[in-house]
């Protein structure tokens, strides 16, 4: 199995880089491959319609829905910026459609420098998988007091938080067994219903 993991600040060398590679060698327990995607690095252009036409500036988005066809798993990542997901995040989302998306488990995590976090969390619940039908799982983690909770090494420094997403991260891996076969089975039925209501 294969799991992609964005990291979805806008940021060079940001707190949620650092999550991400910290999750990664996690998920390495039960994924066969796990790739990150710093949307800082990618620096994608923001959502046009010449994304469906595949005009030059969207050459760079084809390997990246290839990479995450090609997933089992997604966890997104994103800082709380005034209360909310990063636009480098929710213009991802935009990009994102049924093929690379549906009925696969994604996994949400926030960061923050301080005791914060709930909001993004509640936002990308809300609008985060209604055109690629992702299935966000009910677990999700918040990284709270980043700067000290994990460290450059990406080792956590808290063994209850350790612990919990290990957890979490074994729960994704069986979301993602059990999710396979209805990804294989029902992107080609739902394409009428993409859309939503």
């Amino acid at each position: 199995m294969n799991i992609t993991i964005v990291a979805g600040s806008q940021r060079a060398n940001s707190q949620s880089v650092n999550v991400a590679h910290y999750l990664k060698s996690l998920a390495l327990d039960h994924f066969d491959r796990a790739d990150v995607l710093d949307l800082h690095q990618l620096d994608l252009p923001l959502w046009n319609e010449g994304v469906w036409q595949g005009t030059d500036e969207w050459q760079q988005w084809t390997p990246i829905a290839e990479t995450l066809k090609q997933s089992d798993a997604v966890i997104l990542i994103t800082p709380e910026w005034h209360g909310m997901a990063t636009p480098a995040l929710k213009n991802f989302l935009l990009l994102t459609t049924d093929e690379e998306l549906a009925h696969k488990p994604v996994l949400l995590v926030t960061v923050s420098a301080s005791v914060n976090g709930v909001y993004p969390i509640s936002e990308l619940r809300m609008t985060g998988s209604k055109n690629n039908h992702a299935c966000i799982v009910p677990d999700h983690l918040i990284f709270r007091n980043i700067e000290q909770l994990l460290t450059e090494q990406h080792q956590c420094a808290d063994p209850a938080m350790h612990q919990r997403s290990e957890y979490t991260l074994s729960l994704l891996a069986s979301y993602a067994r059990a999710l396979a076969p209805v990804h294989r089975d029902m992107v080609s039925v739902g394409k009428p219903f993409r859309y939503g209501m």
